[in-house]
């Protein structure tokens, strides 16, 4: 980027060139321009369109400046900042249904007086947040419930101070003066970094921790292992590191090691890591089972925020852009004002993990005084892939179609297979506006989705955007040969066609005769104009657009989805075959 002058208009592709700095580590860089737009002001910055003011600009620009902030340990005005979030959907929580006010500090007393603090965000995020109970307390109210969801609900009534934990739709079943946001309840108690509660505040039930001591039970170092979290927020937050770096901590003679991985990129477990995902059924279950381990390892997921919430000693592997609990003296700082409990292994450098696990391999031999061991780097390159990039050029990808005139890195005929990659080389692909267009009579489209699979990696995620089955667009192009929908990848989602026969409502079998195993882990919609400014206007809201999206047509133009694979699948074909036969002679019973 060229030096900025005073008095320049910055674009929208001048914060994503912010982002794209901080996710290969030059802070220094993308605070420069952070200041600079701070400096302009939200009505001199410029959106797609060359408009002015836009207000997402602005939101965009106050939740990047809020990470800053809390780097340098202004956790007040950083969590200020990163109230934006919340406007861009970041949070993924409606606001809580009550006619309560959101507790003002500034203005209102809470002495006395009855509050809830609405969890928001993934389970990690509920439990990060669930701690503020106690800070309520500690000003004077009288009450704090938690609202949450609704498998949290037993760990958190015994946070101390906790009056009662509800579910999100249930504020009427309480009496309450105020309630906040878990995002905003940290700031809004009057902390700082300098007072933050780092203890424990979570607790096992001693029953349960009983039962797992005759689960847990060896003489070795006993170590938890999770390499993966949501394919969702994996994906978003460039934290995915190969599981082997993970697993390898089985080498070692005096540990042995039990894998906390469960639902999301499986994989094959070396024969002694023991495997205890069929029997954490439930949350009670997890905490019972961190508390019979000698040590907890995983990457940002919500096991590193029981664990370390639990008060175990628990090491936490971050990305370069660390998420904000361990965003504080990134990227040198291998503590977290949040857990005393924690240590941080930080990515040095973007796509690369082995220095970071070099580094812990080492600590963990002098923690537990055990031999020095040479480890394998497993840092695997795999390539990403634009499929049909017309002239949208993608940085870092392979651009990939069957025209010249787009002058593309690779020219190649999608429907002709196979294509010319190898078995699971592939880590990422985007096909944007391009699957409607493929397949023919000799090649049909559920072979090019099985052909995307068998060059994609385990954990590889595919971002498609296709057109809304409902707009008109759909129908228009007459190169258009498929309608594709979201539950279109929900046949080939394994776990869920499962699901789906087991409760009779499905009979498909696609996703095993192809032998696919494809997660579909997020759905968003591209309104039309008029649309996109009504909601800007407040003239319509959210909940109705989504109604009108099921049922009316041109409301949404594109449909975008988020897609996780599941190398090797999640089911044998003969766990299938008795999945089936189960699930038939049940429905003939109930039909008796």
């Amino acid at each position: 980027m060229e030096e900025i002058i005073e008095n320049k208009k910055l674009t929208r592709h001048d914060i994503d060139e912010q982002l794209s700095l901080m996710l290969v580590g030059n802070f220094k860089e993308a605070r420069r321009i952070s200041d600079v737009l701070q400096r302009m002001g939200p009505d001199n910055i410029i959106d797609p369109e060359g408009n002015y003011g836009n207000p997402e600009m602005w939101l965009r620009h106050s939740f990047n400046r809020g990470w800053f902030l809390l780097q340098e340990g202004d956790y007040q005005n950083g969590c200020q900042l990163l109230e934006a979030g919340r406007h861009l959907d970041v949070y993924g929580n409606k606001p809580l249904p009550t006619t309560a006010p959101i507790f003002n500090p500034e203005k209102d007393d809470i002495k006395g007086k009855s509050l809830i603090i609405s969890l928001e965000g993934g389970l990690g995020d509920e439990i990060i947040h669930a701690r503020w109970v106690k800070s309520f307390k500690n000003l004077g109210a009288d009450k704090v419930y938690l609202a949450a969801a609704p498998e949290l609900v037993s760990i958190l009534e015994r946070i101390e101070g906790c009056d009662g934990v509800i579910l999100r739709n249930g504020a009427n079943s309480v009496a309450h003066d105020f309630w906040v946001p878990g995002f905003s309840a940290g700031w809004l108690a009057g902390h700082t970094f300098k007072d933050f509660p780092g203890k424990p505040y979570l607790t096992a039930k001693q029953e349960m921790v009983d039962k797992w001591k005759e689960i847990i039970k060896t003489d070795k170092v006993k170590v938890g292992v999770r390499w993966a979290g949501n394919p969702k927020f994996e994906h978003q937050q460039f934290r995915r590191f190969p599981a082997k770096f993970l697993t390898e901590l089985c080498l070692y003679d005096n540990v042995q090691v039990y894998s906390l991985q469960r639902d999301q990129n499986l994989i094959e477990l070396p024969n002694e890591i023991i495997d205890l995902q069929h029997q954490l059924e439930t949350w009670e279950d997890t905490l019972a089972a961190i508390e019979n381990l000698d040590i907890v390892i995983t990457s940002c997921t919500s096991i590193a925020h029981a664990s370390a919430a639990l008060g175990k000693e628990t090491w936490v592997i971050t990305p370069i852009l660390p998420y904000h609990t361990w965003t504080f003296g990134a990227p040198y700082s291998k503590k977290s004002p949040y857990y005393d409990s924690v240590t941080l292994y930080r990515q040095e450098k973007a796509h690369v993990w082995n220095s970071t696990f070099q580094k812990l391999y080492k600590d963990f031999e002098n923690k537990f005084n055990l031999p020095r061991i040479k480890h394998t780097d497993h840092d695997k390159k795999t390539k990403s892939l634009n499929l049909g990039c017309g002239f949208n050029k993608l940085d870092g990808f392979l651009n990939i179609d069957s025209s010249d005139l787009c002058e593309p890195d690779m020219k190649l005929d999608l429907n002709v297979l196979p294509w010319p990659f190898e078995d699971d080389e592939i880590g990422h692909i985007v096909a944007k506006d391009v699957l409607e267009h493929l397949g023919n009579d000799k090649t049909p489209l559920v072979d090019i989705i099985k052909e995307m699979y068998r060059v994609s990696c385990n954990g590889a995620v595919w971002e498609v955007q296709v057109p809304h089955h409902r707009c008109d667009h759909a129908f228009d192009d007459p190169t258009h040969r498929n309608i594709i929908t979201p539950s279109t990848f929900k046949l080939f989602d394994q776990k869920h066609q499962v699901d789906m026969f087991e409760s009779r409502m499905s009979d498909s079998y696609l996703a095993f005769e192809k032998e696919i195993d494809i997660e579909l882990c997020e759905v968003k919609y591209f309104y039309i104009d008029e649309i996109e400014k009504m909601l800007d206007k407040k003239e319509i809201t959210k909940e109705q657009v989504h109604h009108a999206l099921m049922t009316q047509n041109n409301i949404a133009h594109s449909t975008v989805m988020l897609l996780a694979m599941h190398k090797p699948t999640r089911y044998t074909t003969e766990e299938f075959k008795k999945i089936a036969k189960k699930a038939i002679e049940k429905n003939k019973v109930l039909k008796k």
